[in-house]
């Protein structure tokens, strides 16, 4: 019993601190939700303003995307035999308007299919490989 006497003083205290934290907590909600109508009054404001332009464009964006015509897709054997006997990466990447990383791809696929050579200078030489010698013949 005498416990109970010294702990009631303690939850009294608690208690009160615990209605003083929830007051300023709800007083804090009641000044951002009154920020936030303010807020929504003037973005209101502004779309009136604008014309209602911002929901359209958001609306409208992705369309373009899905109309859009895709590409053909690049033809690096034609690529290939447009460029002079001997060229560089940069020369390939003007000619195909692609990333750098692209053109890497595409060059190492011809240096495994045996179509082009690297030289130690970084020079690529085309090497006339018997498959496209029986293309020109037939």
């Amino acid at each position: 019993m005498a416990q109970t006497r010294r702990l009631q003083p303690l939850l009294a205290n608690l208690k009160r601190q615990g209605v003083k934290v929830l007051t300023a907590l709800q007083q804090e909600v009641a000044k951002r939700e009154k920020e936030l109508t303010e807020l929504k009054t003037t973005a209101a404001r502004w779309k009136e303003v604008v014309g209602r332009q911002t929901r359209t464009a958001g609306a409208a964006a992705p369309s373009p995307t899905r109309t859009r015509r895709r590409k053909r897709r690049l033809d690096w054997n034609f690529v290939l035999a447009s460029l002079p006997a001997s060229f560089n990466t940069k020369e390939v990447q003007q000619k195909t308007s692609k990333p750098m990383e692209q053109v890497y791809a595409g060059l190492s696929r011809w240096v495994k299919d045996k179509k082009v050579k690297k030289n130690p200078n970084g020079i690529y030489q085309k090497t006339s490989s018997p498959s496209s010698g029986q293309q020109k013949k037939g």
